[in-house]
């Protein structure tokens, strides 16, 4: 995740669980004498981390995590048959005791890149050793002394490194990532840890404004702790193996604060030498905000607005809670347009002025805007629409696809007149958001002007003498015409307009619906460069029409379909295909 230069982000989180393991021994029971045994023990394992995430410029960041340890334990020792002995010298092995402590920090540093709707993110560092460690708890053992088999800490320096990849799908957002902690030397104890290994994916799906649900999947990886160089075989760590499978949901309490719980189930836990069972592991966090605030006019948009959890787990974003999101547009032709960051395609309303206007609940300047459109609509509901687009922030696919190819920001809005031609595509610049809405009000003004008819000529005053041309007197005066049979002159109405676009994918829609016998206007807009359709071919009514679909540029084809059925079109090799139905 990156943060804007001089934000940061406060985290703390919970994660607990619970485990059992048994390993084998032979030692000295009172009133059995030396037989084998089973060390049964119980663990309680919590940690809470607090960490803190800075950005320093758009693309580079840095983060101090700080662990805190507790481990309960309880121990029974069992004899074959599982019943409970008691050991002669019980205290020098495991003891029913709570350790607690911090465990090593680790120190990060982040750079973060973005290409379309995928943003990549790799982070690198050091673990410091200020966890406690403890002496050769196998050599205590052997010495038959006190020992203690639980690490906080590794006590070495170990470099750590990760690299994280998320695609933003409209509201369905899709990560994955892998992590790995080197061991390299051991520490003044002769304790060398394990190296450690995790990798994941992610899928998180948006629930409007402020709740997020998410799906995991990880593997986690440890090699065996080694003393003085050589590897345990009958206590402590000896290799482990993970899969869990998680659940978990995010909650934005506001623009600054959010809230996350989430369930990790182990679903295949592989440990070598004693067994270990987790049954659920539990993780509750909450994270902050503060400084730099996310703005609505930046340029070069590489800045994300998550406050995500450990690995992205993401809510969304809004300052006033108790306000609602948008102004009153009862009667209106006003609606959201596709889920919160979708691509959608902007395909104007037939024969009104259509408004999309491109929003996020963090946008200070959208909320200004957005009121003042509504009344513009108010003013002339039968010649405006307006279509909202919730960006949700810098990495959705919306962003992607409508505002970062030209360096848009927030808010922005694209203005279609009523024959589909796009008039007004403008991002506000600081302090000018009052000229946008001036230039929005003039378009609709002026349209709506032209619709006025002309008013009928009044009828002359008794009073006047009516002035007549010559004429035949076989036909007497001639009267004042009545305005009653005047007919106004109307305009002709708008000619639709169909969109289609040239993408990757070829021609989207690859089918559109158009009235026999009317005028309508097929509007191809190509934006992709490696395609066969850098220009269309279609025949109406036996005519051949060939177009230059120029990369970027809007080119229309006005045409009147004279028979009922379908008409395919195609690029020149006729590899890309669409048609057209007529009914």
């Amino acid at each position: 995740m990156a943060l804007l230069p001089g934000q940061f982000l406060l985290r703390l989180g919970w994660l607990g669980t619970s485990a059992q393991t048994q390993h084998d021994d032979r030692d000295d029971v009172i009133g059995q004498g030396e037989i084998d045994i089973v060390h049964d023990q119980d663990l309680v394992i919590g940690e809470a981390r607090l960490s803190l995430d800075v950005g320093i410029t758009r693309r580079f960041g840095a983060s101090l995590v700080l662990p805190v340890r507790i481990v309960k334990t309880s121990i029974r020792y069992l004899d074959l048959a599982s019943s409970e002995v008691q050991l002669v010298t019980a205290s020098i092995h495991h003891r029913t005791e709570t350790v607690t402590g911090l465990g090593d920090p680790m120190l990060l540093g982040s750079t973060s890149l973005r290409a379309a709707s995928w943003r990549l993110t790799t982070r690198a560092g050091l673990t410091l050793p200020i966890g406690r460690t403890e002496e050769n708890p196998f050599a205590l053992g052997d010495l038959g002394l006190s020992h203690q088999h639980i690490q906080l800490g590794t006590g070495t320096f170990n470099p750590v490194i990760s690299v994280e990849a998320a695609h933003s799908m409209g509201a369905w957002r899709f990560g994955v990532f892998a992590l790995t902690q080197q061991v390299v030397y051991e520490n003044a104890k002769g304790y060398t840890a394990g190296d450690r290994y995790a990798s994941g994916v992610v899928l998180r799906r948006g629930l409007g404004t402020r709740w997020s649900v998410r799906g995991s999947v990880d593997a986690l990886g440890e090699t065996a702790e080694r003393w003085d160089g050589i590897r345990p075989t009958d206590d402590g760590n000896q290799g482990r193996f993970d899969l869990i499978f998680g659940a978990g949901a995010s909650f934005a309490a506001t623009t600054a604060l959010g809230i996350d719980v989430g369930l990790r189930l182990p679903a295949i836990t592989h440990a070598v030498g004693g067994q270990l069972s987790m049954p659920v592991i539990v993780e509750v966090g909450a994270s902050w905000s503060f400084g730099a605030k996310p703005k609505a006019v930046v340029h070069g948009h590489d800045d994300d607005h998550d406050h995500d959890g450990e690995h992205g787990d993401e809510h969304g974003h809004d300052s006033h809670a108790s306000e609602p999101l948008h102004p009153d547009t009862t009667g209106l032709d006003v609606s959201d347009l596709g889920s919160p960051g979708e691509a959608v395609d902007l395909v104007p309303v037939s024969g009104k002025i259509t408004i999309f206007d491109f929003w996020a609940v963090w946008c200070e300047p959208c909320k200004v805007l957005e009121p003042a459109l509504v009344e513009i609509a108010r003013a002339h509901p039968d010649l405006v629409a307006i279509r909202r687009i919730d960006a949700v922030d810098w990495d959705s696919a919306a962003v992607a696809r409508h505002l970062t190819p030209n360096a848009f920001n927030l808010p922005h809005v694209k203005v279609f007149d009523v024959t589909g031609r796009m008039v007004i595509e403008r991002s506000s610049e600081a302090g000018g958001l009052q000229t946008l809405i001036d230039e929005v009000r003039r378009l609709v003004e002026a349209e709506a002007a032209k619709r006025v008819p002309p008013s009928p000529p009044l009828p002359p005053s008794p009073d006047v003498p009516v002035t007549e041309a010559p004429s035949d007197p076989r036909s007497g005066p001639r009267l004042p015409p009545d305005p009653s049979e005047q007919v106004p002159k109307t305009r002709p109405a708008p000619v639709p307009v169909y969109s289609i676009i040239v993408t990757a994918k070829g021609f989207e829609p690859g089918e559109v619906t158009v009235p026999v016998g009317q005028r309508v206007t097929l509007r191809f807009h190509r934006k992709v460069e490696r395609t066969c359709a850098t220009e269309v071919v279609l025949e109406v009514d036996g005519e051949k029409i060939v177009k230059d679909l120029p990369l970027g540029k809007s080119i229309d084809l006005t045409l009147t379909f004279a028979k009922r059925g379908k008409v395919r079109y195609a690029c020149a090799m006729d590899m890309i295909r669409g048609s057209i139905t007529v009914q």
